[in-house]
């Protein structure tokens, strides 16, 4: 049975987003010169951190994803290959997040060749990784429900047991299954060490979004307690759920501490985008450089001299 005050939860679980995001585009365009004084007053050392951070959290996702595929058919995959196919999902994502998977899977069958596991040995791959990042968002909203009393206190309770739970049935399924391959993408989940590995790196970006949460509050003297870094985390990633883009930013800054400093909240939220998009463009640039130029070179280096 349905609660009666089920319909009006979920209307405002969508409809704040939504208003966050038109108060973004209301203050850009009516008080842009404080957002551009905000802006230029934030100190380089918190836009080059959270470029850095980013950074890493990119290369982190991708060794999670690199992780699922040694389960699944991928152990011989070079690493180059691997870091710039999830290069171009990250700037196909930037652009519109749904087109990040299909992205991903093209341009590692394209490069990885005959060493690319089927299209349907992908298809569960991101699977086993989401539910760990259901895992540390609740992790995130138990500490952001200190914060704020919108996040309710069993909330996290909630997502981490219907997370374990999918996990538990998602296990269930390779082992009945496993021979077939579209449950390739979900041996990661019946091997230890590498099961590990994942929680372990899922762990580690979910830390670094913390850092450079952090870094960006500080620099516009926003509070940078742990619930308050935890709610902006969490507001980001059920507002990134919407196909915002590069709005995500300012729309989770402006929903979690709109209350504290508009401005500098609407500022923050800038900067975390551009931070975002930034170390994506370097991220790809990296591993274009990487899989073009050293990884030959490396292997020209490597290899025996032919007789003559």
């Amino acid at each position: 049975m349905v609660r009666e005050d089920a319909a009006p939860v979920r209307i405002g679980s969508r409809l704040i987003p939504v208003a966050a995001l038109a108060l973004v585009a209301f203050l850009i365009l009516s008080r842009g010169g404080s957002v551009l004084a905000a802006l230029a007053a934030v100190p380089a050392w918190a836009i080059a951190g959270a470029v850095a951070a980013h950074l890493l959290t990119l290369s982190l996702r991708t060794e999670a994803w690199r992780t699922v595929l040694r389960a699944a058919g991928g152990a011989e995959l070079d690493p180059a290959d691997l870091h710039a196919a999830n290069a171009g999902a990250f700037l196909a994502g930037t652009v519109q997040g749904q087109a990040a998977m299909p992205a991903r899977i093209a341009l590692l069958r394209r490069f990885g060749g005959d060493e690319a596991p089927a299209v349907s040995q992908l298809a569960l791959a991101d699977a086993p990784i989401v539910m760990f990042e259901v895992c540390t968002s609740a992790v995130l909203a138990a500490i952001a429900s200190t914060a704020v009393g919108t996040i309710p206190a069993w909330a996290p309770f909630a997502m981490i047991g219907a997370a374990v739970a999918v996990l538990a049935a998602l296990r269930l399924l390779y082992g009945r299954f496993r021979e077939r391959r579209i449950t390739a993408g979900l041996g990661v989940l019946a091997d230890p060490a590498l099961r590990n590995r994942l929680a372990l790196v899922v762990a580690a970006f979910t830390a670094l979004a913390f850092v450079r949460t952090w870094i960006v509050l500080a620099g516009f003297d926003l509070p940078t307690d742990p619930a308050h870094v935890c709610l902006v985390l969490f507001t980001m990633g059920a507002i990134g759920l919407l196909p915002l883009g590069i709005g995500t930013g300012p729309a989770a800054t402006v929903a979690a501490l709109g209350s504290t400093n508009l401005i500098a909240a609407t500022a923050a939220g800038m900067v975390v985008s551009s931070a975002t998009v930034v170390a994506v463009l370097l991220y790809a640039g990296l591993t274009w450089v990487w899989r073009t130029r050293i990884a030959p070179a490396r292997i020209a280096a490597t290899a025996p001299a032919l007789p003559r």
